[in-house]
């Protein structure tokens, strides 16, 4: 007679923590494979946040890990090396990039979240791959391991058996990418729901949104005009309302908000609402007359018009797709 009772297998997940280490880097994947124990993923994932070096890890923002050592095994599924700014400390200790490079060698499949793609480039396993990190560190990536392609754009991608990811909660979204592929999209989209993010934001997403480029952009003079285009979407904002409270005329407010922005000024708008248009059809079940109503469009058919404009795609199927 079977033996029901019979333990599964687990995945094994190895996060490694280390001084310096951003937090979230590893809260967000960890929470990610709990909760899909939790929603029941079989075979489950064995999380365990590990360290080389004895005793509680430091975070760097002050909150102490409590991390467990390496165990015995011969293989690991998963590794995934967090970023933060403690990175660029441990990389240039021999010790531990020896240790990692040991470590690596055990794992079926490596992962860097952030700028955790740096310590997987000072162990070698990212030369002549293609790999991206954080937006603010691709340059300095790029010029200091001329041997990897790095890719600025994507939220996440793979190379082979190696994954890397853009900034911060990017790791999210790659937890999620493995989790649908160990098991389910169902399951994955259960543990979105969950956390209440996004399902199935795909890797080749850029790695910031429109409103976030419009407002980081090297553009003082318009800074408060930009706030109050993501703050307010729906205003009818119009040229000579924006060129009012940049304090300029048309002309001269039209050419230098482009070179500024990178977008005209009617292209700027757009793209805010159809973030938030996206954001709607993400989390909301509202019509898509609402939709085009509170983000400014008046129409279903300008709503659809401007979605595919910026993403190539209308609300139908961005529905469907992150459903």
């Amino acid at each position: 007679m079977p033996n029901t009772d019979q333990k599964v297998p687990s995945r094994l997940i190895l996060i490694l923590a280390f001084p310096g280490v951003q937090i979230i880097d590893v809260a967000g994947p960890t929470q990610v494979f709990t909760t899909a124990n939790e929603e029941g993923a079989t075979p489950p994932y064995d999380v365990r946040v590990v360290a080389f070096a004895d005793g509680p890890v430091e975070t760097a923002s002050g909150v102490g890990l409590v991390a467990t050592a390496i165990p015995a095994v011969e293989t690991v599924d998963t590794v995934m090396v967090p970023g933060g700014p403690g990175v660029h400390e441990v990389r240039q200790d021999p010790g531990f990039i020896a240790a990692l490079q040991a470590l690596l060698r055990r794992a079926e499949r490596v992962c860097a979240v952030c700028t955790g793609a740096f310590l997987l480039a000072e162990t070698g396993v990212l030369d002549k791959r293609t790999a991206v990190t954080h937006w603010r560190s691709c340059e300095r990536f790029a010029r200091e391991f001329p041997s990897i392609r790095v890719d600025p754009a994507p939220l996440f991608m793979n190379d082979g058996p190696i994954w890397t990811t853009a900034g911060v909660t990017a790791g999210i979204d790659l937890s999620l990418e493995l989790v649908q592929r160990d098991h389910d999209p169902a399951l994955a989209a259960r543990i979105a729901r969950r956390l209440v993010v996004y399902m199935k934001r795909p890797g080749g997403q850029k790695q910031y949104s429109e409103p976030l480029a419009l407002q980081i952009a090297d553009a003082s003079p318009y800074r408060e005009l930009t706030q109050r285009i993501v703050s307010n979407p729906v205003a009818d904002w119009t040229v000579e309302r924006m060129a009012g409270i940049a304090g300029q005329s048309l002309r001269t407010f039209h050419r230098r908000f482009q070179a500024a922005t990178g977008a005209t000024p009617a292209e700027a708008v757009e793209k805010v609402r159809c973030e938030l248009a996206r954001s709607l059809l993400h989390t909301t079940d509202l019509g898509f007359g609402q939709i085009a109503a509170q983000t400014g469009f008046h129409s279903e058919v300008g709503l659809r018009r401007a979605m595919i404009r910026q993403f190539g795609i209308g609300p139908n199927e961005m529905r469907k797709r992150f459903a």
